[in-house]
């Protein structure tokens, strides 16, 4: 029985998912796209004692016995259901073909993870981030996270009384309205109720227009597993010049020359690899920005960071490094 290589879980029309798929496929390996959206209304989800299988994007079925490798792209679980679903049953829906479709890969997937659920969900949360970063040597803004108008506000008055600004940005944010970061004015530290409404991340601002953006995927086979191997990342970065606080509100206005390939220096990249071990991750998409001296600060890593506009903007092959680093987890 041939052996599937790759399995890519993501929703459905996701550009990168489709860019990567065709690139593995021409390069000879196999590969099936789950669209985790898509569980709803399909029958090819069945798990028992002698079955386990998921439906792929062209109709068909695949044994997850059979699988080497599995993107956790973006597992997004709101299921495309019929028109007219009530709210009750779309909920349900949702819970049961997320935990069906995770307990299958979770019980009988025994390839590698890129990564591993349980990491990226621990990953994604901005709290662990800081504290890896920092542990693995990175400079790191000075941050608060709190819904506490007096303690956001005495540390906003601190940082202003050393000259410097204050931004403020969400914890976790949401899929259908993405907010950006925001300076944080005499307004926002009036509003009380506002404040008191849900923790936020409180931070001095970098200032400085240099940023970093960095796809590092794992050197070595099987990485992200948790074991701590030491093995290193491989580092494929661009600088994006902008003026913008948050230069993903004008991604237009990022054209060639502004957005171009560099390098990291070794220190940095040993950096990147340290946080990504701790985070337990295969790879990830690193987001700096170098202060007026050149120092680069750690800002976040994405666990599934885009990457494809990174390469139409700046030439650099991106596209490329990814499919090697998927083949080489199943082979």
């Amino acid at each position: 029985m041939a052996v599937r290589h790759v399995a890519i879980v993501s929703e459905r029309d996701d550009l990168h998912a489709a860019v990567v798929r065709e690139g593995l496929r021409r390069s000879g390996v196999g590969c099936d796209l789950i669209e985790a959206d898509g569980i709803c209304g399909h029958d090819g989800l069945t798990w028992s004692d002698d079955t386990s299988t998921l439906p792929t994007a062209d109709g068909g079925r695949i044994d997850v016995r059979e699988i080497g490798a599995v993107w956790w792209r973006r597992p997004v679980m709101h299921q495309l259901v019929p028109q007219g679903t009530g709210e009750a049953e779309a909920d349900l829906v949702d819970n049961d073909c997320r935990n069906a479709l995770l307990g299958v890969l979770l019980n009988d997937f025994s390839g590698t993870w890129i990564s591993h659920p349980h990491a990226t969900s621990t990953a994604e949360n901005k709290l662990v981030q800081l504290r890896a970063a920092r542990s693995a040597g990175f400079q790191v803004p000075l941050t608060l996270i709190s819904q506490d108008p007096a303690e956001i506000r005495k540390f906003c008055a601190s940082l202003n009384a050393r000259g410097r600004e204050v931004i403020v940005k969400t914890v976790r944010g949401c899929s259908t309205r993405p907010l950006l970061t925001r300076r944080v004015t005499d307004a926002h530290l009036a509003a009380d109720q506002s404040m008191r409404m849900t923790p936020a991340i409180y931070q001095e601002c970098v200032p400085g227009t240099r940023h970093i953006r960095a796809l590092c995927l794992g050197s070595g086979s099987g990485s992200g597993s948790g074991s701590g191997s030491g093995s290193g990342f491989d580092v494929h970065a661009v600088e994006i010049e902008s003026d913008e606080l948050d230069w993903r509100c004008n991604l237009r206005g990022l054209v060639s020359g502004i957005t171009r390939p560099t390098t990291v220096d070794e220190a940095t990249a040993a950096r990147m690899t340290d946080t990504l071990e701790r985070l337990h991750l295969a790879m990830g998409v690193v987001d700096l920005k170098l202060d007026p001296s050149g120092c680069p600060v750690w800002l976040e890593v994405n666990p599934q960071g885009q990457f494809l506009f990174m390469e139409a903007l700046s030439g650099k092959d991106f596209t490329g490094p990814f499919v090697e680093f998927l083949s080489r987890q199943v082979r």
